[in-house]
């Protein structure tokens, strides 16, 4: 039950013959009145302050809270930054990988055309050089033939000299 300091500066009691001396009740009275007074100031004020300390605390849980869902999804942001640059990373890797493969799948055709005009490039000199030495045989044979000729006739010449015109 609550007594407020009104209530027991107003509270008169009864008095008897014998009873207390009037004024020191009234003195204590009034001192339990003070100190009730001051208890209730200290009261309001303390609930007051606990009232803001309260409020502090629930903005301080707040901001906890928002912080560590921050933190949170900072966390899976990161995880999913390196899930994705490991990704990016790896498709790199076989993008570059085909284009090697690529590269080297020309150049071993482009060197299999090569090799196959150098043969080609041979073949010919080959036959040229056979059609060379054919002309060449067969001049040289023709040369000889009508060097025979030339003899031949030389000497049939020579020959027809001796006889008178």
């Amino acid at each position: 039950m609550k007594i407020t300091p009104l209530e027991v500066r107003g509270n008169q009691l009864k008095k008897s013959l014998r009873g207390y001396d009037t004024r020191e009740v009234d003195d204590l009275r009034e001192q339990a009145a003070d100190a009730l007074e001051e208890s209730a100031k200290e009261i309001i004020t303390l609930t007051e302050r606990l009232r803001d300390a309260q409020e502090r605390l629930n903005e301080h849980i707040s901001n906890e809270r928002v912080l560590k869902e921050t933190l949170t999804t900072a966390q899976r942001m990161v995880e999913d930054l390196k899930i994705n640059a490991r990704k990016e990373s790896e498709l790199l890797i076989a993008e570059a990988r085909l284009q090697a493969e690529e590269i080297v799948r020309q150049a071993q055709g482009r060197a299999q055309e090569l090799r196959d005009e150098i043969f080609r490039l041979k073949q010919q000199r080959l036959e040229i050089e056979s059609s060379i030495k054919a002309v060449i045989n067969y001049h040289s044979s023709r040369l000889v033939l009508e060097e025979d000729e030339s003899r031949r006739a030389d000497s049939d010449s020579e020959k027809l000299k001796f006889f008178p015109k």
